[in-house]
């Protein structure tokens, strides 16, 4: 919260000083470790250059106008040209108490009053086989930002896009009915080239044999989605839509949509196919990727997307955010021409890449490859270290990073595990509460409490990063990931850590005591309500 407040100020002084500077890009944050400030901008630098001044002048001059004594206690010009900001403790102990209260415009609800409809599509994994780690992943990122979002008051809904029909479907039905015949003593039918190959199909061919069953086209795919729904329930996740691209076609939506194209003159007809001929980064991608109508009358993913995102534009959403795997990187360009040659506001559609995940099970990396059957299944990753520790650690690293996910690692029950390490704030915070209690202590505090007290370094260092969990929300939903949370939280569990080692909390002086069970309270607050946020479970006893 603190830093969207500094920020701000400095909008504003640039706003009255240099009405002629158009809004700058900088930022405000925590500085580097030497350096003795609580937190640090570069403001100086992008305006400086607009001004053709030196970016230490600019600071200079920016810190003898901004200076506010209920926010800074010191404001330092570093000689490069950064402003460094002491903060004021009162500030400190305001936004402590608030948290500790559990005041929502402390915890990131700012967005209630927004218009704004934004609808997250993730998953979306074709239903030709259980969900795989690569899938979790997307699932964590997808869902965490789901919860950020509603944290901070927007109006937000999640859907899955179920691919229904098509050549996958195709050769999914192919691969089950070869199995059946198989077990029905047909030995020489043989799986289609490219079928599907894991024990999953033979275990779904079985189930079929037993129950009767015979239609290749519908009950496979509709088992595997089911399947698909549990398994993401068992995670923790759940979506408000389920949209079916077959609906796409049978409404009749999909041929409006390439009416109103064809009419805007995106679409050409070429070697007998149907082509979109919107902008088009390279030649490649116009001659390969970006087929309607193939020659053979049957449609590509790429035209139901089309369908899809004018849906969902149609709906009433004013953003759509897409999350994708990394290896439909080449998507990404046609995806948002199609969009803009649909008249959709450039702003409307985000798609978000998450890189690969591998998975380290003692000290080796397993292969993953879907239509070999040698994945890893998602459900068998949480059924092994449980969903906290799959949440957490899919959270853990920038989507544009890839993940090593350490299945050992996760299973530890120690502070070497990040998510141990971090629930246990929370576990230890509720047992010195529930100590307070058996004590007969009384816990009602007021902000009275807190006065001239938590001066201690360990202390301030907790109350400070405390204050940036409502900047920490505003900063994941500008990247797109949870990750900054996750980490943002193992920082607070240090600072924490190291303020219990140092300091007692009960067996001090009773107006000690108050101030510091309202800092344990504030920050009992934070974990539960970020862990939450990350889909995993803040425990009152480990």
């Amino acid at each position: 919260m603190i830093k969207q407040v500094i920020k701000k100020k400095i909008l504003e002084l640039i706003t009255k000083e240099y009405p002629q500077i158009p809004s700058l890009e900088f930022m405000v944050d925590e500085p580097a470790s030497e350096i003795e400030a609580d937190l640090c901008s570069n403001a100086a630098f992008p305006l400086g250059k607009l001004l053709n001044c030196p970016p230490f002048e600019v600071a200079k001059l920016l810190s003898e106008k901004i200076l506010d004594s209920s926010i800074f206690k010191k404001i330092e010009v570093s000689k490069n040209g950064f402003l460094n900001f002491i903060l004021e403790d009162k500030a400190l102990r305001k936004i402590i108490w608030e948290i500790s209260q559990g005041n929502g415009d402390y915890l990131g609800e700012t967005h209630k009053k927004s218009s704004e409809r934004i609808l997250l599509e993730f998953v979306s994994a074709n239903p030709t086989g259980p969900l795989h780690i690569g899938h979790g992943r997307g699932a964590a990122l997808g869902d965490s930002l789901y919860r950020i979002y509603r944290q901070c008051g927007f109006n937000v809904e999640r859907e899955y896009y179920v691919n229904d029909v098509g050549f996958q479907m195709q050769t999914l039905a192919h691969s089950v009915e070869a199995r059946y015949l198989q077990l029905q003593g047909n030995k020489e039918v043989q799986l289609p080239e490219n079928g599907y190959q894991g024990d999953y199909i033979k275990e779904l061919a079985k189930t079929m044999l037993d129950l009767k069953k015979s239609d290749f086209n519908t009950y496979p795919k509709e088992f595997l989605l089911d399947t698909i729904r549990q398994d993401l329930a068992d995670f923790g996740v759940s979506f408000e839509h389920w949209m079916r691209e077959s609906s796409l076609h049978l409404s009749g939506k999909l041929d409006s949509v390439l009416e109103f194209l064809d009419s805007k003159k995106s679409l050409a007809a070429k070697d007998g196919a149907l082509w979109f001929v919107g902008e088009a980064n390279s030649k490649e991608e116009l001659d390969k990727e970006r087929v309607i109508k193939k020659s053979d009358g049957k449609f590509t993913y790429f035209a139901s997307d089309i369908a899809y995102h004018k849906d969902k534009w149609d709906r009433g959403y004013t953003h759509c955010i897409d999350i994708w795997g990394h290896d439909h990187h080449g998507y990404v360009p046609r995806m948002v021409s199609a969009v803009g040659a649909l008249g959709i506001p450039k702003d409307f559609l985000k798609i978000q890449l998450y890189q690969l995940v591998s998975l380290k099970r003692g000290g080796k990396k397993v292969a993953m490859s879907t239509r070999s059957g040698e994945f890893v299944p998602l459900k068998e990753v949480v059924d092994e270290v449980g969903r906290d520790a799959a949440r957490f650690f899919f959270a853990l690293r920038s989507p544009t990073s890839h993940l090593e996910f350490d299945i050992d690692l996760a299973k530890k029950k120690s502070n070497e595990n990040p998510v141990y390490y971090a629930q246990y704030v929370h576990a230890r915070i509720c047992s010195i509460f529930s100590e307070a209690k058996k004590r007969g202590i009384d816990l009602e505090v007021s902000f009275k409490d807190l006065e001239g007290k938590c001066v201690e370094k360990e202390e301030r260092e907790l109350m400070k990063k405390i204050s940036f969990f409502k900047d920490i929300l505003e900063s994941s939903l500008q990247v797109s990931s949870p990750h900054l949370l996750a980490n943002y939280l193992i920082d607070t569990a240090t600072k924490f850590h190291r303020f219990y080692d140092q300091h007692r909390v009960l067996d001090v002086e009773p107006s000690l005591m108050r101030a510091r069970l309202i800092l344990l309270l504030a920050t009992k607050r934070i974990f539960e309500t970020g862990l939450n946020l990350l889909g995993v479970s803040a425990p009152e006893s480990m």
